[in-house]
């Protein structure tokens, strides 16, 4: 039997990239992912977001590694999760000059 989770969060970017929300949702199915997706921040004049960068914790506020970086539309599937363990993700937004923003507000998705 499949589970899906789903978690809505505003974030606000610095940078002027505007702001965006982060959702998580996994599929339990033998294999375990987090499928993360959120909206692209409003367009500015003169900063257009080119992609964005994934980070990923096991603990709240904690060191963040990057995880995928270049992600070219608003979503990523990370699938190098593992069963019973609780994840937290950022997303940043990097413009065409390579400026990144700051971190989204943080998300949370538990494996089961």
């Amino acid at each position: 039997m499949a589970k899906k989770v789903t978690i809505l969060l505003v974030a606000a970017l610095i940078a002027g990239l505007g702001a965006f929300r982060l959702a998580s949702g996994f599929k339990a199915r033998g294999h375990h992912r987090v499928n993360l997706n959120w909206q692209a921040p409003a367009e500015k004049p003169g900063v257009a977001v080119k992609s964005y960068n994934v980070y990923r914790s096991t603990t709240s506020g904690g060191q963040y590694a990057k995880i995928a970086s270049g992600v070219p539309e608003p979503r990523y599937s990370d699938t190098t999760v593992d069963s019973g363990r609780t994840y937290y993700y950022v997303v940043t937004s990097v413009d065409a000059a390579g400026h990144e923003s700051g971190f989204s507000t943080e998300i949370k998705a538990t494996v089961p």
